[in-house]
């Protein structure tokens, strides 16, 4: 791949994929297999949208990448692990990160604009919200992990009106305070792996300091309490229990007590280990939704 093609694409994180992507797509998926299990969707309707939400949170990853890089240029050069990004060491523009990050907005733009005008309404509130302003709070406070769960948190919204064409706030607050609380967790296990205070970037990872166990345990505390009372409303059976809620909860609680926040190795290790988690909240939906499908045919 010619050099300038291949910073433009080091530029989107695509050649970390899914790494990031899927911490974006997280969100959107627990909480349209929430939707679909409600409305009893058909598999192969599941599929295919879950694919949709696949695309969209590469795509709004990649576009936050471009805005991370292009606002943190000189922040990234005084950082070992962040010097060699293409904006940072100069491989690319801030003119062609610009029309890179115009694509990739107009991109997501009309996958929002496919599902309908409240979804696409809830969309483009959600993306400058979200990425726009998330690099600019490293500025100016410390809680930027609680922050960036803003985006996610907008994204349970999105795809359950976007899904069922309702607003069910019971539903959609417990599912997105989950998806906030796993952010928070994940994103600020993952700070750890720099030295941000030397370089004037403030995190929840420099602010917590040794107390960042107790605080990252409430968090997932918080999230199992948010998923349980979600499989309440939503009539959840034991598969979803187990699954989704109970496992996930002791894998993160392990993840929290067990890795080294001063080992930048470990830190990487264990915000990577944090998918398993994420991904078995999907899992435990999925079979939970197959055997609702099977109850109802049988």
């Amino acid at each position: 791949m010619p050099s300038k093609a291949r910073s433009l694409f080091e530029l989107t994180r695509l050649h970390w994929f899914p790494v990031g992507s899927d911490f974006n797509f997280w969100p959107f998926a627990w909480s349209f297999l929430s939707a679909a299990y409600r409305l009893a969707l058909p598999m192969h309707d599941v599929a295919k949208n879950i694919l949709f939400y696949a695309l969209l949170g590469t795509l709004i990853h990649s576009a936050g990448c471009v805005i991370n890089d292009m606002l943190d240029r000189d922040f990234d050069r005084k950082i070992e692990r962040s010097k060699g990004r293409p904006i940072a060491s100069g491989a690319v523009t801030r003119t062609e990160a610009s029309i890179l990050l115009a694509v990739l907005v107009a991109a997501i733009f009309y996958m929002f604009s496919t599902v309908g005008t409240t979804g696409f309404t809830l969309g483009v509130v959600m993306l400058p919200a979200g990425g726009g302003m998330y690099p600019l709070t490293k500025r100016w406070m410390y809680w930027t992990s609680l922050f960036l769960g803003i985006p996610f948190f907008w994204a349970v919204p999105f795809t359950w009106v976007a899904t069922t064409g309702q607003f069910n706030w019971d539903m959609i607050l417990s599912v997105a305070t989950a998806s906030c609380c796993w952010t928070c967790i994940y994103d600020t296990i993952y700070a750890c792996q720099m030295n941000r205070l030397e370089a004037g970037v403030k995190s929840m990872a420099v602010r917590l300091g040794e107390g960042i166990r107790p605080a990252l345990s409430l968090f997932d505390v918080t999230f199992f309490a948010s998923l349980l009372y979600a499989g309440y409303l939503n009539d959840q059976h034991l598969p979803f229990y187990v699954i989704s809620v109970i496992a996930p909860f002791l894998l993160c609680l392990w993840h929290v007590w067990s890795f080294d926040h001063n080992d930048p190795k470990d830190s990487w290790k264990k915000f990577m280990a944090g998918r398993h988690g994420a991904a078995m909240v999907c899992a435990g939906l999925v079979v939970d939704h197959y055997f609702k499908l099977a109850s109802l045919t049988g």
